[in-house]
């Protein structure tokens, strides 16, 4: 069983009451990742969003390109790229550009989209995100592993094309989604699946369900499954909770806000945090003892697997990189060992 532990998502995102710029945002970022390879983690992960009023991520591959140029170790993951918002052989090349830097390092996430606004923005009728993702994730394949292809969908047609250069190795293709008809796509049509917070038994449930479409679309061996959840350890629970539960506040905030129709022409972004006690419910919170508590249950159902990744969200919006670097030391070197003896069994 291999199982692994990242960061991430690292997003960029900028409160509007914070002085940080874009390049310190991002050269921060990049400092991170560097511990994070430095303290023996496994993997950085990277989000996308576009058109927000913080400056979420809108473009995943350059900065996955740095990580991949300050890095010689790690995994470099999507978590994820919104597929109906690009251009499929532009994605493959610019994967295999950055899987060439990277030295064969890439895993590919792809998701849907939900939010009407960037659907508007890039002309895309929503009704198509699953078939233009289906088939993005097929021309993907195609261009990574044959040497020139044809493709005629409903969506895309190529007669002959050729992508190169071809990636160091044919990067994981993990695919993301909520509800059992996504889980389902993922594992029917990706390497693996990727999902993001939840309680124990609901995540057992996707991966198997998951791991059920795999089986019957005539794969063989278990997906790859990944899971994205929030966490903050600490030596002063009482201390950092009010920097934690802000940056966490406008992460989740920001969805809300987004779900609720504002950040788009006319109406500007309304943050809308959730409760604190959804936050501290739905976050691995606490000194390394409690962390490890909290994720113990969900890390036992993702050692089960023969390849899995636990991503943990250590850097919240608007926080200072000195405080996320000592949540990734702590994670490093408190808590990591823990989960791999739990995982391992």
């Amino acid at each position: 069983m291999t199982f692994k532990l990242g960061t991430g998502l690292y997003t960029g995102q900028i409160p509007p009451t914070s002085p940080r710029t874009f390049h310190q945002e991002y050269q921060d970022t990049l400092a991170l990742v560097r511990l994070t390879e430095a303290e023996g983690l496994d993997s950085a992960w990277v989000s996308e969003h576009h058109g927000s009023a913080d400056g979420y991520l809108p473009s995943l591959l350059p900065l996955l390109g740095a990580f991949a140029a300050v890095t010689e170790r790690i995994e470099l993951g999507t978590g994820v790229v919104l597929a109906p918002f690009h251009d499929p052989l532009r994605l493959a090349e610019d994967f295999a550009v950055v899987d060439q830097i990277s030295a064969g390092r890439v895993i590919a996430g792809l998701a849907l989209g939900w939010r009407d606004e960037e659907f508007r923005a890039f002309g895309v009728d929503p009704h198509t995100k699953v078939g233009r993702t289906v088939e993005i994730s097929k021309i993907l394949r195609l261009a990574w592993t044959e040497n020139r292809f044809d493709f005629d969908g409903k969506y895309f047609h190529y007669e002959d094309v050729a992508v190169t250069p071809k990636p160091a190795r044919v990067p994981p293709l993990l695919i993301g989604g909520f509800v059992d008809a996504a889980i389902e796509r993922a594992g029917r049509t990706g390497d693996g699946y990727i999902s993001s917070r939840g309680a124990p038994d609901r995540v057992k449930a996707a991966f198997e369900l998951a791991s059920k479409a795999r089986s019957e679309a005539g794969f063989t061996g278990a997906p790859i499954v990944a899971l994205l959840q929030n966490t903050f350890v600490t030596e002063d629970p009482d201390g950092d909770w009010p920097t934690v539960r802000a940056g966490i506040g406008h992460q989740l905030g920001v969805y809300a806000g987004w779900r609720s129709g504002t950040d788009v022409p006319g109406v500007p972004l309304e943050v809308i945090p959730p409760s604190e006690d959804d936050i501290r419910r739905t976050t691995a919170y606490g000194t390394p003892e409690q962390v490890v508590d909290y994720l113990s249950d969900v890390v036992r159902v993702l050692g089960s697997y023969p390849e899995s990744h636990l991503v943990v969200r250590l850097h919240y919006p608007g926080m200072d990189v000195e405080v996320a670097a000592r949540s990734i030391e702590l994670f490093a070197r408190e808590v990591a060992p823990r989960l791999r003896e739990i995982a391992a069994g």
